[in-house]
């Protein structure tokens, strides 16, 4: 069982997208398997993005119940309690498989709260690993969506995690940014969470044609080399599965190239956990 954060400090570097794609892509790796257990998404971001395409996206009601719950697990996390089976909810995606990604019951107001909240309890950093402990072990793999911050929410999500994965757009200020990441990382590792690891880099949105882009990712090449995963290119493909409340994987022909760069971010995320 693997616990990976998707962190970056940075809004708009496709976290939620990824996020989404690499839960739908890692239940369909686990529902070919015999016994196999579900893949659990935690949105941890109060705009709720991940949890409103999972359940259908913006044009369609059926998130509207699962963003408005009076049982939800901001409330339950605020308040020191464990997860519970009646937090959780099946998704839509994978949408054309029967086993669903899981998504916790949420409230968009509650979530609104939850970082002061959260700042008020004794060991505010270890809130949602204490939260996770009743239901870890009923998961192959937990995917939390953090917002672009460094504050509680994702330290929270750090802390409780196995693993972070770092998404970053190729632009002139993401090598700066993602030292400042590593940083973060290596602090929490260093006094909260000696066990988590960083399982790669995965530049997101990338355009061949820009030459900043090609000259960031050759540093990146250079420095992080052993860290780089498959890139996510800018494809309108991409953009239009999320937009329309799909995985890539149902929306996407399997020959297309929105369909082969994410299936291969997904064969490369278990092959780094050593689940190929």
């Amino acid at each position: 069982m693997a616990i990976i954060s998707l962190v970056n400090r940075k809004g708009g570097v496709g976290k939620s997208t990824i996020s989404i794609n690499l839960a739908s892509g890692l239940a369909i790796h686990e529902s070919r398997k015999k016994n196999s257990k579900p893949v659990l998404l935690i949105d941890m971001d109060d705009q709720l993005s991940a949890t409103i395409t999972a359940m259908g996206g913006g044009f369609s009601e059926e998130f509207v119940p699962v963003i408005t719950s009076d049982n939800n697990y901001p409330q339950a996390l605020e308040n020191g309690y464990g997860a519970s089976e009646s937090l959780i909810v099946d998704s839509l995606i994978p949408r054309k498989r029967d086993q669903k990604v899981k998504l916790f019951r949420t409230n968009k107001a509650r979530m609104e709260g939850l970082e002061a909240s959260l700042k008020m309890r004794d060991e505010a950093d270890f809130q949602l690993t204490y939260f996770l402990e009743p239901i870890q072990e009923d998961y192959s793999y937990i995917i939390i969506d953090n917002p672009p911050s460094a504050g509680m929410l994702p330290m929270n999500s750090l802390v409780a995690s196995s693993h972070v994965l770092i998404p970053i757009e190729p632009d002139g200020l993401s090598l700066i940014g993602l030292a400042d990441i590593l940083r973060m990382v290596e602090n929490v590792r260093r006094t909260t969470n000696p066990d988590l690891e960083v399982l790669g880099i995965v530049p997101s949105r990338f355009r061949m044609v820009r030459r900043q882009s090609q000259d960031v990712i050759e540093e990146l090449e250079r420095i992080y080399g052993h860290l780089l995963l498959p890139y996510i290119k800018d494809l309108a493909d991409i953009s239009a599965a999320t937009t329309a409340g799909y995985d890539v994987f149902s929306y996407c022909p399997e020959k297309s190239q929105a369909f082969r760069c994410v299936s291969n971010l997904v064969d490369a995320v278990l092959g780094k956990l050593g689940a190929v």
